[in-house]
């Protein structure tokens, strides 16, 4: 079975040489428990990454944008396991969606992975359920927080205001100044009305107070517009 995890924190982008077009960062993290209550256990990708990775016969695993096959970012030349997670080296593609990629990652709208995978072993516990084999199909960069790329913003709920409106101001700036591709504008348009939904849904079931949120209001309109 396809399953979908995030990274927890630690999967994040470590580096970019934006003239040379190599990312790295991680996919995932070993030792922390996630709100499934799995932790991965260091040395689960070691047979995957054996038979399917970069440097195997047979390399399978894609590096991709939001879980979505039709949208690869790049080749991966470096898998591997460290005492952190599962890092990666990707030499993003020449095509239009690998230079976008490139500028959301230079500009701060892309921090977060994710990776598609098949649990092989696991060790359920009291405390957790420890997986110690999984097959890796992909490792994707999140537009957002979530990992869905139907509902990129999920999770926003637990998200403070201040957060919400930086990321709104980020992604604002970015849509206006970018030359990104207009498919790739379109997706982070997507993303300030659906931050935008989130602010009203949070606001009447008073996760957010309504005074914050009228302060703050006139100036997401004007962003939103």
């Amino acid at each position: 079975m396809y399953q979908i995890k995030n990274g927890n924190g630690v999967a994040s982008i470590k580096d970019a040489d934006v003239k040379q077009g190599i990312v790295t960062g991680y996919f995932s993290s070993f030792g922390n428990i996630d709100s499934d209550g799995d932790i991965i256990v260091k040395g689960a990708f070691t047979k995957t990454i054996l038979e399917t990775g970069p440097q195997s016969a047979q390399p399978r695993i894609k590096h991709l944008m939001n879980h979505d096959t039709t949208k690869p970012l790049g080749k991966l030349t470096v898998l591997q396991e460290d005492m952190k997670g599962l890092y990666y080296e990707s030499k993003t593609g020449s095509h239009s969606l690998g230079q976008d990629y490139m500028k959301m990652v230079e500009s701060g709208l892309i921090t977060e992975h994710s990776i598609g995978f098949k649990t092989i072993k696991e060790d359920k516990k009291d405390d957790a359920n420890y997986m110690t084999e999984l097959r890796l199909w992909e490792g994707s960069s999140l537009t957002a927080w979530g990992s869905n790329p139907e509902t990129p913003v999920t999770g926003m709920k637990s998200l403070n205001l201040e957060t919400i409106n930086s990321r709104i101001k980020a992604l604002d700036k970015f849509c206006r100044n970018s030359t990104a591709t207009d498919e790739t504008i379109e997706l982070l348009l997507i993303e300030i009305k659906q931050l935008q939904q989130n602010l009203i849904e949070a606001t009447e079931s008073k996760q957010i107070t309504l005074p914050e949120v009228k302060r703050d209001w006139k100036t997401l309109i004007n962003l939103l517009n």
